[in-house]
């Protein structure tokens, strides 16, 4: 096994523990697997153009999201460690239906569309695991689409609260957004986020404690959210 296959193991065997996949599946996406690594701010591919490969994240974070004419984002994803990225056009043979860049410094594996098909043909249980991760992912678009079209941005900036709120609870690694990255995620301006903190925090409903938001009051949030 090459020194590279050796390092993209440990975030590979994390992507398949989760659906039980066998070792021979890692050892085979680990051989194939060409190892980039990538600066905070770096475009890791453009959407629209043609697919080259899938990633998976070995560290670091990297952020998915189109962007509009008039240069605003929309975050669709946050991938970090064990994460993949761009499995639709290994599916459809398409371009890239968005683009990926750097949060943070990060290393990618990315995995060529061509013997990851290869790999796909010979190993259905894999293929089957990609399927049922692009379902979760599927799900959590609607969501999206949901929030935006039927959710005003402070129903939509409160249940961002609230779900990193919850995911810290359980024990989650939650890194710390901008206001600009929680603009991107909610489909809004960064000054419609710090006046709408502002707002949540003069009702009480969180505080700003060195920089990091504390939910004080989390009915009043969760009343917020249904907006």
């Amino acid at each position: 096994m090459t020194a590279q296959a050796v390092e993209a193991l440990p975030a590979l065997r994390r992507m398949a523990a989760r659906t039980g996949l066998p070792d021979r599946v890692v050892d085979a996406l680990a051989d194939i697997a060409v190892i980039r690594q990538v600066r905070a701010g770096e475009v890791v591919q453009l959407e629209g153009d043609p697919a080259e490969a899938m990633y998976v994240v070995l560290n670091g974070r990297v952020k998915i999201m189109r962007t509009a004419s008039n240069g605003r984002e929309q975050v669709l994803h946050i991938a970090g460690p064990g994460d993949h990225i761009n499995l639709v056009p290994i599916l459809d043979d398409g371009p890239n239906p968005a683009t990926v860049q750097a949060i943070t410094d990060a290393v990618l594996a990315a995995v060529p569309c061509e013997p990851l098909r290869q790999l796909m043909m010979r190993e259905p249980a894999f293929t089957m695991a990609l399927l049922r991760d692009l379902a979760r992912r599927q799900r959590h678009l609607v969501t999206l689409v949901d929030e935006l079209a039927l959710h005003c941005v402070q129903g939509r900036l409160a249940r961002l609260l609230l779900s990193r709120a919850e995911a810290a609870e359980r024990g989650e690694a939650v890194p710390p957004l901008t206001q600009a990255e929680m603009a991107s995620q909610i489909g809004t301006v960064r000054e419609m986020v710090s006046r709408t903190l502002r707002n949540f925090e003069e009702l009480g409903l969180i505080a700003v404690e060195r920089g990091v938001i504390v939910v004080r009051d989390r009915a009043g949030l969760e009343q917020r959210a249904e907006q």
